[in-house]
């Protein structure tokens, strides 16, 4: 079955994503909060609810980001001796926090990406419901 020509396509919707920006306007506006969506876009109204699942997705994206990016590379300064266990391990549990709490949004908005990215024909644009949560 080919899929229907679409207004914003799968790479535009990537695109938006890894910059926080709305799939289907390309504005800002998703976040309510630093750690918190808001209920639609505040520049098109496209809402936000749809894409269930938004919080347990960033816990995902959370602690691969932290092992890769903080766990890791202390691990391997522990190991070449720079840092004593004991830093490597307060290291990787506060700076595995604070580097989660810096990027959260980023996740949100990933997540709202992620979701679009597999259906793209439930934006607005694309021929979806702009209305309120299914």
């Amino acid at each position: 079955m080919a899929e229907p020509a679409l207004k914003i396509t799968r790479s535009d919707i990537i695109a938006r994503g890894l910059l926080c920006r709305c799939p289907n306007c390309g504005q800002r506006g998703l976040l309510a909060t630093w750690f918190r969506l808001g209920k639609a876009c505040r520049s098109c109204g496209m809402d936000l609810a749809r894409s269930a699942g938004i919080y347990s997705g960033t816990t995902s994206i959370g602690y691969v980001a932290a092992i890769v990016c903080v766990i890791i590379p202390v691990c391997l300064l522990v190991v070449s001796g720079v840092l004593s266990v004991r830093a490597g391990v307060l290291l990787g549990i506060f700076g595995s926090f604070g580097f989660i709490v810096l990027i959260y949004p980023a996740m949100l908005c990933w997540m709202v990406m992620a979701y679009h990215v597999a259906l793209p024909e439930e934006l607005p644009v694309n021929g979806g419901r702009p209305g309120e949560g299914e």
